[in-house]
């Protein structure tokens, strides 16, 4: 392998490793938070009260399926892109069989909570226009 192909690949792995270590900082961030009356939330996202707050919800949680999409292309994208070098017979096969692997499966996870934002953007919607 030339070594531009090199640095290409070794870029993408720090990018994934990267993302990964963020998400783990995301979650670890949003699991120390507690609300006054000692339940976890999620980022900095109190308890809805009315209906506006609802709807801020509701906005933010779509914002999110955005971006959850946003970033399952990306990887379904670095997946294919992994694929296309995946020459049968080639040293590098297996491994680029296995990162396009890992690709599509962070892409599919991705999309799944994307579709997740999107079910509790709409149940806060739904909750905003029963007047609450």
């Amino acid at each position: 392998m030339n070594r531009s192909k090199q640095i290409v690949l070794a870029s993408g792995l720090i990018a994934v490793l990267a993302l990964g270590a963020g998400a783990l900082t995301t979650f670890a961030t949003a699991a120390d938070a507690i609300m006054p009356n000692g339940m976890k939330m999620s980022g900095d996202m109190p308890t809805p009260q009315t209906a506006a707050d609802y709807r801020a919800a509701a906005d933010k949680y779509d914002q999110e399926a955005a971006e959850l999409d946003t970033v399952a292309k990306q990887h379904a994208d670095m997946a294919s892109l992994y694929r296309s070098r995946a020459i049968p017979g080639s040293k590098q096969y297996q491994s680029y069989f296995t990162l396009a692997n890992h690709c599509d499966n962070l892409a599919e996870l991705h999309r799944k909570s994307a579709a997740e934002a999107r079910v509790t953007a709409q149940l806060h919607r739904d909750m905003a226009n029963k007047g609450i």
